[in-house]
């Protein structure tokens, strides 16, 4: 009988294990190197996507930038718009409230009273304006414009309305008024009714007055009705010159007031031959000049002077 080697089993085992085949349901070595490459690709995405990150910050850093940018833009042009808007509404209705006093003020002239033979003739005419303020000395108007105010006058209150309505409540507005150096009664008069007004943006006071630049301007307003408490006057204009008082200060217009022969000639000869207006007219001393005094923007210091002389009815 043969006997059994101890390693016959184990020699034996040995083949029969490497001869076995793997399992079906065991994956092979490749299949699995196969499977892991494609979780590699999103990681590597992944990667890429992470590199150009900081690429991508500092345009959106100046992208902010820029919306800042133009929203304080935006915000600084409506705030100018609403602001130029709002002074352009209230001078609309300082305008409109200007215009109804002054209205209100022409509806107290009473054109059917009576005039005397005292030294205030159109006492009755301007019995109303005279009894709301003392300082009123007239009426003045050119037919077809805007130029129908009351003037004041306040020989100790020096320029008092170039800043005062009426009622002497401050207004940028104003009211015409006569130079404090003037002499204005029934008795004594200056030579030459010097009247300040302002020219006011809208063409409004004394704006029309630089209408006299044109020919036909002229050709069409001819005549200045100033009516004053003494009695009525129609003067007809004969020069209009602008002037700047600062650059030129070798004809002071606004100082010819009272003046004898010589001085009346050399003022009415200076303002012919600085007139806009060719008129053809030289008044002669003792007719009453009236001297109509605007501002004038083509210059920082620029004034508009309207001359007229009085003329008899």
């Amino acid at each position: 009988m043969a006997k059994i080697r101890r390693n016959d089993a184990p020699y034996y085992t040995q083949k029969i294990q490497t001869n076995v085949k793997p399992e079906p349901s065991e994956p092979a070595a490749e299949e699995k190197v196969t499977e892991e490459v494609p979780e590699e690709e999103p990681a590597r995405e992944q990667e890429t996507e992470q590199k150009t990150e900081p690429d991508k910050k500092p345009k959106e850093k100046k992208h902010s930038k820029g919306n800042i940018a133009y929203t304080v833009a935006m915000a600084v042009c409506l705030i100018v718009f609403l602001v130029s808007g709002g002074i352009l509404v209230k001078r609309y209705f300082d305008d409109r409230q200007a215009e109804n006093e002054f209205a209100d003020l022409q509806s107290m002239i009473d054109p059917n009273a009576q005039a005397t033979t005292s030294g205030e003739s159109n006492s009755a005419k301007f019995a109303a304006l005279r009894e709301k303020n003392s300082d009123f000395i007239g009426w003045i108007s050119i037919e077809d414009t805007s130029l129908d105010f009351p003037v004041m006058y306040a020989p100790d209150n020096k320029d008092f309305y170039l800043r005062h309505n009426f009622y002497k409540e401050y207004s940028v507005y104003g009211v015409p008024y006569l130079d404090e150096k003037t002499t204005l009664g029934a008795n004594d008069q200056s030579e030459n009714l010097v009247i300040y007004g302002h020219n006011m943006k809208t063409g409004t006071i004394f704006g029309c007055l630089t209408g006299y630049k044109d020919a036909s301007y002229y050709s069409e307003h001819p005549y200045i009705d100033f009516d004053t408490v003494y009695g009525d006057g129609q003067y007809e204009v004969f020069a209009a010159f602008s002037i700047d008082v600062v650059e030129d200060t070798s004809f002071v217009y606004n100082q010819y007031i009272d003046m004898d022969e010589s001085t009346y000639n050399a003022y009415v000869d200076e303002v012919i031959k600085r007139s806009d207006v060719d008129s053809g007219i030289r008044p002669s001393y003792g007719e009453q000049l009236l001297t109509l005094s605007t501002c004038e923007y083509s210059s920082d210091n620029g004034r508009y002077v309207v001359v007229a002389r009085r003329v008899e009815d």
